[in-house]
């Protein structure tokens, strides 16, 4: 779950890291009160969960109160990644002397977290690895110890810092550390980490990735239609099912996860293009008639696939709610089912007795929906 850049920095000043002032206006009154307020200059930054905000001119420097009234006014219900503004964030500018880079995020391959660092910031941090990998710090830290003291003084003397700014900037490190393991994130990042001329350092900016799976711990966040790329994507996460919208025009519902990226390669290698990824399985296949429900939404599908492989949950219960979500639902599409697992027999049966033909083979029933696919 990505947090807006008005919530990340909410969460650097909770954990003592500096944040420039700022207002959240989401209309022409808040803005007006927000520049009462701090005085001008202002920048007006809108607050969308994609990136390039800069390069599509939604992060500007405003001189008079007119402006951020215009900012705030012409933005707000504009798209931008897909998304509709629906508030801009107005702060004080930074009298900046230099930037730097920090976050911690997981190492997939290390299975552990990364304190990442540059003396350099301002930039997407790929640009910087382009250009000069050798000034970006890589500090893997175990889990159990966590980030410890001669690790903060070792990335903050290979970012080239000394004095008192290598104290505030491994304060900041610190503090960074502690907050990705209180909220179970995935990233949390500074870019840019602006030493300003007056000595003082500040979060110029805030990424802020939680963990889905840890959302039942973090009940601060919950996930909006924002955070999703699609709205069937949305709907099937309100219900504890998994939805991708792909782009092709063959419907498929399986149990399981696994069972799902297997159906989908079968289908690529026959010739064919799933419309969605979709698992029900485990805790979720009685669900089915809202999977089912989820599927057909999607205009672009011509045919229904349905792969079952029931062990703990079994093929016949599963059976039993897709026969009762059909029935219900009345698909005028042609529907392929394969049905594997305990009790297979019964939940064949139970299928067919609906007039939907099932496979034993999962590749032939792959073959069979390609075909109708195309027809």
């Amino acid at each position: 779950m990505k947090l807006y850049e008005y919530q990340g920095k909410e969460l650097f000043k909770r954990a003592g890291i500096p944040v420039p002032q700022g207002i959240l206006a989401k209309d022409e009154d808040g803005a007006r009160a927000a520049v009462a307020q701090m005085g001008l200059p202002v920048v007006a930054k809108a607050q969308v969960l994609a990136g390039k905000r800069g390069k599509a001119g939604l992060i500007r420097f405003c001189h008079s109160q007119d402006e951020a009234v215009e900012c705030v006014t012409q933005w707000i219900g504009r798209r931008h990644g897909g998304e509709t503004i629906t508030s801009v964030l107005l702060e004080k500018p930074l009298d900046i002397q230099k930037e730097m880079y920090l976050s911690v995020t997981i190492d997939p391959a290390a299975g552990m977290p990364v304190l990442v660092a540059c003396g350099e910031g301002g930039m997407e941090i790929e640009e910087i690895a382009s250009q000069k990998p050798e000034a970006i710090v890589r500090q893997p830290v175990n889990i159990f110890r966590g980030l410890r003291p001669y690790q903060i003084r070792d990335t903050v003397s290979e970012m080239g810092l000394s004095g008192e700014q290598a104290r505030s900037v491994s304060q900041v490190m610190a503090s960074l550390y502690g907050l990705f393991r209180s909220l179970d994130a995935e990233l949390v990042e500074i870019n840019p980490l602006v030493l300003e001329r007056d000595g003082k350092l500040v979060a110029g900016d805030a990424k802020v990735r939680i963990d889905d799976n840890s959302l039942f711990r973090q009940k601060e966040f919950k996930r909006g239609p924002e955070q999703f790329e699609d709205e069937l994507e949305y709907e099937a996460a309100e219900n504890g099912l998994s939805y991708v919208k792909l782009d092709g025009n063959i419907g498929v519902l399986c149990t399981g996860a696994g069972l799902t990226m297997t159906t989908l390669d079968l289908i690529h290698m026959n010739g064919g293009r799933a419309a969605n990824f979709m698992e029900f399985g485990g805790a979720t296949y009685t669900r089915s008639a809202t999977a089912l429900r989820i599927a057909l939404k999607n205009p672009q599908v011509k045919v229904l696939l349905i792969v079952t492989f029931g062990l703990v949950a079994r093929a016949d219960v599963i059976a039993e709610g897709l026969v009762k979500a059909i029935q219900e639902l009345k698909p005028e599409l042609p529907i392929v089912a394969a049905v594997r697992g305990t009790n297979e027999e019964r939940a064949r049966e139970l299928i067919r007795s609906i007039g939907i033909p099932t496979y034993d083979d999962t590749e032939e029933a792959v073959r069979r929906a390609v075909e109708l696919a195309k027809e």
